[in-house]
């Protein structure tokens, strides 16, 4: 894992910034975060994307006045009207397009993060295992991905293979 100071000057970025969408890709709960901006994709469509993306594939949790909205263990629970395909799609279609800013940040020793938010919403990303990707972030203007996973630091698994 990258030390925390590391951690925190990447999300730095994102204080201030609006968090204005959410999907779901192949399991992956990705955000868009920062200014609008319209662009071609792949298939020759104009989209509109954002200044960051958010990718979150580890254990996250969204709540406000100490409730819990949503978690990624809510993700395919199905919608119990049986509408929907999932939880997580019911709450993201119902959720957007309410805009949030992020208003502080704050990292915990072992690199859990909670992203204080406008509305007094909370998101939490959580570390929860020692083997896997849990969350990163694009810089679409640089095409810079900033990957937090277990065992990234060479240095560090170097010193636990010594123990």
């Amino acid at each position: 894992m990258h030390e925390i100071s590391i951690i925190q000057q990447k999300l730095a970025c994102l204080l201030g910034q609006e968090l204005w969408d959410g999907f779901d890709v192949g399991g992956i709960w990705c955000l868009r975060i920062g200014a609008k901006r319209m662009t071609i994709n792949r298939k020759q469509e104009e989209v509109e994307i954002s200044r960051y993306g958010l990718h979150i594939s580890g254990e996250w949790r969204l709540w406000q006045n100490q409730r819990i909205i949503i978690g990624s263990g809510d993700w395919f629970q199905p919608d119990p009207a049986g509408v929907e395909r999932s939880a997580l799609y019911s709450f993201l279609s119902s959720f957007w397009p309410q805009s949030l800013f992020i208003r502080s940040i704050q990292i915990n020793a072992i690199g859990d993060v909670k992203l204080h938010l406008s509305k007094n919403y909370c998101l939490e990303l959580l570390i929860s295992s020692t083997n896997s990707e849990y969350w990163r972030l694009i810089d679409d203007d640089n095409d810079e991905h900033f990957i937090v996973e277990a065992n990234d630091d060479e240095e560090e698994q170097a010193d636990f293979d010594r123990s």
